[in-house]
């Protein structure tokens, strides 16, 4: 049995650990690219359409809402990798239940269960990269973990066109399937279980301010997540109440070609890819709330450019900023969660950091839906950057950030996260 990684020793064994744990989700999170733009060929063939479609999409977020906490307490009680192999399993399972289903209530069904499957993964993955970093890495490796996420979805839809084109719909499933099995097989053989056996009453408070109360007095959570998920919420929410208004709006109210829609929605993505990837690293340095709230005035600046720039390339570079402001604030605001969160409890937190999001996901999208009646796009856009505002505010105010937390290494001070106090014995 592999022996679980020292939690604050940054080794080969640690950077090796999660480096394929991110190949396996990259793998995972390009079959669901696969099978994304699938859905809507398959689904019309049955005689449904895009009402299914959004059935769906809330199925699955329901399953996340519900399911996440649940599972976050499992893989704080019996260890990270059984969670995230239940849900590499789960995916696996899932696209081969879609070649066996004829019907739009199946995929609905089957899309509920998937969400609910893998509702631990996220929050058993971030705990495995806190329990095998050091706490003054920790944003970097989660932002390298939350862009293999976003990776794997880019490449997915084009070669899922491609697969539908040539094999029809069950090559895509097929496809998805084998991908996340070969994504199971990888972390069972070769990603070890970084869980330590912690007694809750004897394992030390978050390196925060002794002076504050005891985390344990919200449920056994420090009651200071609380603005983080209003965060959470809110950047989740606030995207999903723009982006079904910004197809439309695309195409009816600005007349682009797929092409040039694409190609925003396509450097969104990646610049949110890529930033994660190397932009995570900087609330490490400078401290979680001013990336927070750095990203969160990137994101305004997206939405009242989709209601100030007419000129494509404006667009473009508005979606460019979209991009990287959700990029400097996932990473960070991960951290900031474990920042304050007890080892033993580190998956309970995310798992609750996922059911905000996962809220989110369903309430945006209903909310356009009702605004759009009344309401034309480009007020729609500047409501989003209004609630933006919010968490901007939000983030300065209810985030607290001491530059006194910081530890001296080779007589050079080091600054860490804004709850956060480097170990430096």
């Amino acid at each position: 049995m592999d022996q679980p990684i020292q939690p604050r020793i940054m080794d080969r064994q640690a950077r090796r650990a999660i480096l394929l744990l991110a190949g396996s989700v990259m793998l995972m999170e390009t079959g669901y690219g696969i099978v994304m733009p699938i859905f809507a060929k398959r689904l019309g063939e049955l005689g449904a359409g895009v009402e299914t479609l959004g059935y769906m999409a809330i199925a699955f977020a329901i399953g996340q809402l519900i399911m996440a906490p649940i599972l976050g307490s499992l893989a704080d009680r019996v260890g990270r990798r059984p969670v995230i192999l239940t849900a590499l399993a789960g995916v696996a399972l899932a696209n081969l239940g879609f070649l066996l289903v004829n019907s739009s209530s199946g995929y609905v069904l089957i899309r509920m269960a998937q969400g609910a499957v893998t509702a631990g993964l996220l929050p058993a993955s971030i705990s495995f990269v806190a329990d095998a970093v050091p706490d003054t890495q920790r944003a970097r490796w989660v932002g390298l973990l939350m862009g293999s996420y976003g990776a794997g979805f880019i490449f997915g839809p084009a070669l899922g066109g491609f697969l539908y084109d040539q094999g029809g719909f069950a090559a895509p499933f097929t496809v998805s399937a084998i991908l996340a099995a070969v994504g199971l097989l990888a972390t069972l053989i070769l990603v070890p279980e970084t869980r330590r056996q912690i007694s809750p009453d004897k394992e030390p408070a978050p390196a925060i301010d002794r002076k504050l109360p005891d985390p344990r007095t919200w449920f056994n959570v420090d009651f200071r997540i609380l603005p983080l998920l209003v965060l959470d919420f809110l950047e989740v929410s606030i995207f999903a109440f723009v982006e079904p208004q910004l197809a439309v709006y695309a195409y009816q109210g600005l007349h682009y070609t797929s092409s040039q829609f694409g190609l925003i929605v396509s450097l969104y993505g990646l610049s949110f890819v890529a930033g994660q990837f190397g932009l995570g690293r900087l609330s490490d340095r400078f401290g979680r709330r001013p990336l927070i709230v750095l990203g969160f005035i990137f994101k305004i600046i997206f939405y009242l450019g989709l209601t100030l720039a007419n000129e494509f390339w404006l667009l473009v570079l508005a979606g460019v900023f979209g991009g990287v402001g959700g990029a400097l604030i996932s990473p960070a605001l991960s951290a900031a969660y474990l920042d304050l969160t007890r080892e033993t409890n580190r998956s309970r937190v995310m798992g609750l950091k996922e059911s905000a999001a996962a809220m989110g996901g369903i309430l945006g999208p209903m909310g356009v839906v009702i605004a759009s009646q009344w309401m034309p796009p480009l007020d729609i856009f500047r409501v989003a950057a209004g609630f933006t505002l919010v968490g901007v505010l939000l983030a300065f105010f209810a985030l607290g950030c001491s530059r006194k937390n910081g530890a001296v290494r080779s007589g050079r001070p080091v600054r860490i996260g804004c709850y956060q106090r480097a170990a430096a014995d």
